[in-house]
């Protein structure tokens, strides 16, 4: 099995409302891919899609809220956590995509994510199996089972407002979005 904690309250519809307003308007550029002791870099084969930037006093809000729940974090999974990084505010398109990989923890990782421990993302839009305003289709957080359970996939609940939590050595992949805009928040606590 995988081990995920699914916290229904992370936003309330009210902060996940003005939160995907100001994600509409806030420029962006293409997301990197870290890892192999090369530093970051943009790797449109495997990762696609856009990080934005919200204005400061907002990404301040996420993290004390992402801090608050670090007690339950710790409690569920049984490590001792320091400070979540950065969050990251990422914006899917039509095609975007992050094909199966690892945020840290692991001895396959030898930069500065190998540090992780934990890794947090917050559904911010609605999921639509059909084409309706502000809501997007596939776009599925798939976690992978691991050996000898390899074929094991595993789609996280994706509710508005849902943060979700795994070991960051837990492999995982966003599958390609097929219409509309997926709006999530990242970060990994160490």
């Amino acid at each position: 099995m995988i081990d995920l904690l699914a916290i229904d309250d992370f936003l309330d519809d009210a902060a996940r409302g003005a939160l995907l307003d100001e994600l509409d308007r806030a420029a962006g550029d293409a997301a990197t891919v870290s890892g192999g002791g090369m530093g970051s870099a943009v790797e449109s084969l495997v990762r696609r899609t856009t990080k934005v930037t919200p204005p400061a006093e907002t990404r301040a809000e996420v993290k004390r809220r992402l801090m608050e729940r670090k007690g339950a974090l710790e409690e569920h999974f049984g490590v001792a956590l320091g400070e979540c990084e950065e969050p990251q505010f990422l914006r899917y398109q039509e095609g975007d995509f992050f094909v199966a990989h690892q945020d840290g923890n692991t001895p396959l990782i030898h930069d500065d994510t190998r540090h992780r421990k934990i890794s947090v993302v917050a559904f911010l839009s609605p999921r639509s199996e059909d084409p309706a305003p502000g809501a997007y289709g596939g776009g599925s957080l798939v976690f992978h089972g691991r050996y000898p359970d390899i074929d094991l996939r595993v789609p996280a609940p994706a509710a508005p407002g849902t943060l979700v939590a795994f070991r960051a050595e837990t492999t995982h992949e966003v599958t390609p979005v097929t219409h509309g805009v997926r709006y999530t928040l990242v970060t990994w606590f160490r």
